[in-house]
């Protein structure tokens, strides 16, 4: 039997990562081989008060304090004028942190407000780096350490917005498991949970490749176990080391290819309903994969051989379904209406969700199918244990 040829696709990781507890006391050498020495470093409150970070920033490095929450365009552009006269910037945080950091080096490099390199819309090309960028995670999420995208909140819009280019990646990135190790249980969970929606995008979004595909399973066969660890015991360092290296790996993956239509879905849920993100995606992840799986069913079914799922003679992607359900009820991901979201919430959601969609989904969505999306999720009254899943399979 011929088989198809594959698609053409480029890949270019330019990140250079370094792994490993402890590697962030290489930070000081970093910087001295990127020429810096008058470095601006953005954390977040409770990372500024962590001895391994304090330690590892050189002398005369400037301390940013970011706010809590998600960057906005004004925080972004705020943040921007900080750098101002440094001549390297250091993130050391979650997702926001390093969005913030990301968005303030381009603020600085290009001047005016991130506003115009944002999408959606006719965002400007984002021009090269004036100066180098250094991640360190503190948070086993987003991915944000190697992506080339900042995202924010536009209130103005009430939508989320972003900007995205590999000009924005990091030049090194140093992820060292143990500043993880003291993140309490919510974001802990709320960042494995994007981890997982993100390896699951990456291999089914229309943008596909099979470079992204390779990171991203692994990622999802990392996920299976260390999620359910770190969520029982988050001094599990083994857990915390692999969750670590998951959110890496989808990083790259997204890099690749793209978020899935639950981002889409989940960032109407962030905006209008302030819920954090990676739970937000996590509450509609399985109901946009219903959908989804009808347009690309083979790559359904390599996500649920990586989640372990068990042959059941199908083949049509359900057992991926399945196996997130699953997954997700082990973990303790609480539903849609317990957000306080309501049926009445659906339309708007489903308006602001149009209108910042990522559009990369594999199959067609109509507007029709994104409320029907929500109001799925929102019939969910409690997560079936993975018991119950095995045999509702069965059924």
């Amino acid at each position: 039997m011929a088989l198809d040829p594959l698609q053409p696709f480029s890949s270019q990781l330019p990140v250079r990562v370094r792994f490993g507890d402890g590697v962030a006391g290489e930070l000081p050498a970093v910087l001295e081989s990127l020429g810096a020495g008058r470095p601006i470093a953005f954390v977040d409150a409770a990372v500024a008060r962590l001895p391994a970070v304090t330690a590892a920033l050189p002398a005369g490095t400037t301390l940013r304090v970011v706010a809590a929450g998600e960057p906005t365009i004004a925080s972004v552009d705020a943040a921007g004028e900080d750098v101002a006269g440094h001549d390297a910037v250091v993130a050391i945080g979650g997702g926001s942190v390093l969005d913030t950091a990301k968005g303030a080096r381009l603020v600085a490099t290009a001047g005016g407000s991130i506003r115009r390199f944002a999408w959606p819309g006719e965002p400007e090309p984002v021009p090269p780096p004036g100066i180098p960028l250094v991640t360190l995670p503190t948070t086993a999420g987003t991915g944000s350490e190697v992506t080339g995208g900042v995202v924010m909140v536009d209130p103005e819009r009430e939508l989320k917005c972003g900007a995205a280019s590999p000009h924005n990646r990091a030049q090194d990135c140093l992820v060292d498991p143990r500043l993880t190790h003291s993140l309490p249980p919510a974001p802990s969970l709320y960042g494995g949970l994007d981890v997982l929606a993100q390896a699951i995008g990456a291999i089914v979004a229309a943008t596909r490749t099979p470079v992204a595909d390779a990171l991203a399973l692994e990622s999802l066969r990392l996920v299976r176990d260390a999620l359910p660890a770190v969520v029982a015991d988050g001094a599990d360092a083994g857990a915390r080391s692999r969750m670590a290296c998951a959110s890496l790996l989808a990083g790259f993956a997204m890099n690749l290819s793209e978020a899935g239509t639950d981002h889409s879905l989940g960032h109407a849920l962030g905006v209008r309903h302030g819920i954090p993100h990676g739970l937000s995606v996590a509450l509609v992840l399985a109901e946009s994969m219903e959908h989804d799986r009808l347009a690309v069913p083979g790559c359904f079914e390599r996500i649920a051989d990586a989640l372990g799922a068990p042959a059941d003679g199908s083949a049509d992607g359900t057992r991926a379904v399945r196996a997130v359900r699953a997954l997700l009820a082990a973990v303790g991901c609480p539903t849609l209406s317990a957000q306080g979201v309501t049926g009445a919430d659906v339309e708007p959601l489903a308006e602001v969700a149009q209108r910042a969609w990522i559009p990369v989904e594999p199959g067609p969505w109509t507007p029709e199918d994104i409320a029907g999306a929500y109001r799925r999720a929102l019939a969910i009254e409690h997560r079936a244990a993975p018991e119950e899943e095995r045999h509702a399979g069965a059924a």
